[in-house]
């Protein structure tokens, strides 16, 4: 018979095993980063602003067709829904996410959010700041992958 000193010992085991499993899976898995730096090279992202196209595609994290939370509904008409395969919809997404940082992200994540999110650009930009915090720690404050070069990337 287990005593409930035991029985808390294997309770606070699984719950240690289940945390570090947590923690070692990474919040952008290796493909989304290297398709991340691929529209930091094409839209000539700074650092920064590559952390928070990270962080939004994290905030956002979408299904298929919504990878970035580009256009409201799924069936609003948008021209990022075109695809819904994860590949090219993450890239039209993706690319249609970026060319809003690059124009309208100056440093100030307030003023950014207004634009991105406006139904709750406060609470958005607080996510958003969170997420940019755990990715830069989560990768030693420098952005996973090799920096590629600009490419043309386009889809029938």
């Amino acid at each position: 018979m287990k005593t409930p000193a035991k029985i808390a010992a294997s309770v606070f085991a699984a719950l240690l095993a289940v945390a570090g499993q947590a923690a070692a899976k990474p919040l952008i898995p290796a493909r989304e980063w290297a398709m991340i730096r691929q529209l930091q090279a094409n839209y000539e992202l700074t650092t920064e602003q590559t952390w928070l196209l990270a962080a939004i595609r994290r905030h956002e994290n979408g299904r298929a067709g919504l990878e970035f939370g580009v256009g409201g509904p799924m069936n609003s008409g948008h021209p990022a829904h075109r695809y819904r395969d994860g590949f090219k919809s993450f890239y039209v997404q993706g690319a249609w996410a970026a060319g809003t940082v690059k124009k309208n992200y100056n440093g100030d994540i307030i003023a950014f959010a207004k634009r991105y999110c406006p139904a709750s650009p406060v609470k958005w930009a607080n996510g958003v700041s969170i997420l940019m915090a755990r990715l830069k720690r989560e990768n030693n404050g420098r952005l996973p992958g090799e920096k590629q070069p600009k490419r043309n990337i386009s889809f029938p």
